[in-house]
């Protein structure tokens, strides 16, 4: 849902959902498909209030340095 490759970028209050549901209750992992939430390839990133949610592989992928994240 969310790339980040740059350094030194501040999230804010970000929620990434994947559906999992429609009307009848029913979502095939085909219909949208989403490895992850987010990927954070950049370093110093900073995350205040980070939501992520039924993905089909990791919520949160982090390869950056010095990266903090104050609410998940």
């Amino acid at each position: 849902m969310m790339h980040i490759v740059k350094g030194n970028v501040v999230i804010d209050n970000v929620w990434l959902w994947r559906a999992d549901h429609d009307e009848v209750g029913i979502v095939a992992n085909s219909d949208n498909p989403c490895k992850n939430g987010i990927v954070v390839d950049g370093d110093d990133v900073s995350a205040y209030g980070l939501f992520s949610e039924h993905c089909l592989e990791d919520l949160t992928v982090w390869n950056g340095n010095n990266g903090l994240v104050y609410f998940y």
